[in-house]
C-alpha cells in the first residue's frame, strides 16, 4: 500500500502483492480478514450464491475492455467457451460489440445463448479462413498453445490479441505482418479494486452472472474430480453446510 503501483491504484501490479490462498492456509475457511480498500459492496441487483466467480474469472474478462478502450461499436473475438470464456461472451455483449465465439461445436449452442453473435468453429481452417481482418479485439481464454499468427490474421489494422488465459510455452509470432499492420499482443490478469467496482456496477446493471454447479463444502473432493474430469459447466461454487 506504498509502491507507485499501489499509490495509483494498480494493486494488483504491485510487486509484493500477497495471494489470498496461494501458498497459505485458510482457502476454505468461514471468514476472512482482509484491506478495505479490497473490500467491496455487492450491487443490489447481483445473487451473492452467484457473485463469488466475478471476483476472479468476471474481473479477468472485463479488465481489457476497460484498459484498452474498446469500442462499443467493435468487433470482438472470444476464443475458448469455459470459465473465463463464458463470462466474457456477456460482458463483451453488453458492453455493446459484435461478438464472436471461437469454439468447439458442442458449446456453439451455449456460447449464442451466453450473448455470441456468431460462433466459430476453432477448428475449422475454412471457418478461421472467412474471417481473416474482421476484428478489432481478440480475447484469448485458453491455456494452450494456439497458431498465434492465424489468429493475428484475424485483425483489422490497429487490432489487438489479448491473452488472458495462462499459455506458458514460448509464442512464435511473424513480426512483418504485426509491423505492416500496427498489431499488438498483450496480457493481463484480475484487476485493481477501481476495476472490480465498476465491474460488479456493470454486472449488475447488464445481468451479468457466472454459470455455475453447486457443491456442499462437505462434498469438495466430489467438486474438485468433477472439476478435472472437464465436466464443470462453467464455474464450481462450494456451499457452506447447513449446521
Amino acid at each position: 500500500m506504498i509502491c507507485e503501483q499501489c499509490l495509483g491504484g494498480d494493486h494488483n501490479l504491485c510487486a509484493s502483492a500477497q495471494p489470498t490462498i496461494i501458498g497459505r492456509h485458510g482457502g476454505f475457511a468461514d471468514t476472512i480478514r482482509a484491506d478495505a480498500a479490497s473490500v467491496l459492496k455487492l450491487p443490489a441487483g447481483l445473487d451473492a450464491k452467484k457473485a463469488g466467480p466475478l471476483f476472479c474469472g468476471g474481473v479477468t474478462v472485463f479488465t481489457p475492455l476497460v484498459h484498452m478502450d474498446v469500442s462499443s461499436t467493435g468487433s470482438v473475438g472470444v476464443i475458448g467457451i469455459g470459465g473465463l470464456g463464458h463470462l466474457a461472451l456477456q460482458f463483451c455483449r453488453a458492453w455493446g460489440c459484435h461478438v464472436t465465439a471461437f469454439t468447439s461445436t458442442s458449446k456453439m449452442d451455449e456460447a449464442r445463448e451466453l450473448g455470441a453473435h456468431e460462433t466459430i468453429n476453432s477448428r475449422d481452417p475454412d471457418a478461421i479462413k472467412a474471417v481473416t481482418g474482421r476484428f478489432d479485439l481478440l480475447i484469448s481464454t485458453v491455456n494452450v498453445s494456439l497458431d498465434w499468427n492465424t489468429y493475428l490474421g484475424m485483425l483489422r489494422p490497429g487490432g489487438r490479441l489479448h491473452l488472458v488465459g495462462v499459455v506458458t510455452a514460448p509464442m512464435q509470432l511473424s513480426m512483418i505482418p504485426m509491423a505492416l499492420g500496427q498489431l499488438s499482443v498483450s496480457s493481463s490478469q484480475v484487476g485493481s479494486p477501481t476495476t472490480l467496482r465498476k465491474m460488479l456496477d456493470f454486472a449488475g446493471r447488464h445481468k451479468v452472472a457466472p454459470v455455475t454447479e453447486h457443491f456442499p463444502m462437505s462434498a469438495v473432493n466430489d467438486a474438485i474430480e468433477h472439476l478435472r474430469s472437464g465436466k464443470a459447466r462453467y464455474r464450481i461454487v462450494l456451499d457452506r453446510d447447513e449446521t
